[in-house]
């Protein structure tokens, strides 16, 4: 099978790293020349018309957090993400990219030093999965990454100096994806979506050449 080549749009370094890596799970011959980090959904909902147009060149995935859409329609009615050009696969991650990670419970509570039953059984119904993750690595045995990962007390900032950074190296290396979606139901979707999508891409890349 030939090389195919998709473009990737998220929101953060984080949400990469992820779309990366779910791409290598589901094993199709694929390369990403690119990625957009639009560096906050407000960016990445007013790119959209420009991803729509770019995908009937290229295909692209873009992935958002639902954070505090009610539900997941209610965002691609907003985002006017309901009716997508076939080159072009938009998901969502329930509530934020966050409980996909937190959904492998061994691996996260491993890689922060905490014990298992601390992590969240069902981190999509968690108001906030990424305060959840910060959290947990505040009071997990593992100091210096807790200092790298949760913000300094008073900061104002989000998160710490190498949150994405670190996060990235799980997800890359540590992150067990097969466990994860067995958690996580918008993981499990996403990956399903994207089987079929690249393997439709894929086909039509062949039927090229």
């Amino acid at each position: 099978m030939s090389e195919c080549h998709v473009m990737v749009a998220v929101e953060d370094p984080l949400s990469a790293a992820v779309v990366c890596r779910l791409i290598r799970e589901v094993g199709c011959n694929f390369a990403v020349p690119r990625i957009f980090n639009a560096g906050g959904c407000n960016k990445l909902k007013s790119g959209m018309t420009k991803f729509r147009n770019a995908s009937f060149t290229l295909p692209h995935i873009v992935l958002t957090d639902l954070d505090r859409y009610p539900c997941p329609p209610a965002l691609l009615a907003e985002w006017e993400a309901t009716a997508l050009p076939a080159r072009m696969l938009f998901r969502i991650a329930v509530k934020e990219v966050e409980a996909w990670l937190l959904a492998d419970r061994a691996g996260i509570a491993d890689f922060l030093g905490v014990a298992r039953n601390k992590v969240p059984h069902d981190p999509e119904t968690e108001d906030d999965p990424k305060r959840c993750l910060i959290n947990l690595a505040r009071n997990g045995r593992k100091k210096r990454l807790a200092m790298e990962i949760a913000p300094e007390a008073g900061s104002h900032a989000s998160s710490g100096p190498f949150y994405n950074q670190r996060l990235s190296e799980f997800v890359d290396s540590i992150w067990c994806v097969t466990d994860a979606r067995l958690v996580s139901h918008s993981l499990d979707r996403a990956l399903l979506r994207l089987s079929g999508f690249m393997v439709a891409q894929a086909d039509k890349t062949e039927v090229k050449n």
